[in-house]
């Protein structure tokens, strides 16, 4: 009953991130897209504009960070190989689980220390200080919520690792 509701819990999550995976792949379209604006309005019409950089910035940002997950799910992360593919498969599960577990913890860290950063900027209201000055509590909102998704990521994988590890399937 427990391993079933985790399961659920985990494909929601799993859900979750692939939404926020095409969410990602919508503010980096965005951001192109505010880019190739501000080089038509400078070059073209000889008319800058005070806003364009930085929001391209935080939105690479959001799409880093909230892509980070399902990156995770897909394997898309970046993996060294080359020595583990020459172990046996299973030193290789074991080693897989002491990484993403090692991996867990930086990533709770990074959450824990990105929220305390959030709600300090949150509560001070604290604004970028370029001409635009946009609050900085939008940006500093992606690191935190990224690194909280990674972790829930994370949990999956290893409750899958060590699901398969004791001969069942976890099926992802």
């Amino acid at each position: 009953m427990t391993m079933k509701l985790l399961r659920g819990v985990l494909q929601k999550i799993e859900n979750l991130n692939r939404a926020l995976y095409y969410i990602s792949s919508l503010a980096i379209l965005l951001s192109a897209f505010i880019l190739t604006y501000e080089v038509i309005v400078r070059y073209v019409l000889s008319v800058p504009t005070i806003w364009e950089i930085e929001s391209s910035v935080y939105l690479t940002i959001m799409a880093t960070y909230l892509g980070a997950a399902y990156g995770l799910k897909d394997g898309a992360h970046i993996n060294i190989d080359m020595l583990t593919r020459l172990l046996p498969k299973g030193i290789t599960e074991k080693l897989s689980l002491v990484t993403s577990m090692l991996s867990l913890a930086f990533c709770l860290l990074l959450a824990w220390k990105g929220w305390v950063m959030w709600w300090e900027a949150t509560a001070r209201g604290w604004r970028s200080e370029s001409l635009w000055g946009p609050p900085l509590t939008i940006p500093y909102f992606f690191l935190p919520l990224g690194m909280t998704l990674l972790c829930l990521q994370y949990v999956s994988l290893i409750s899958g690792i060590i699901e398969k590890k004791g001969g069942r399937s976890h099926g992802s």
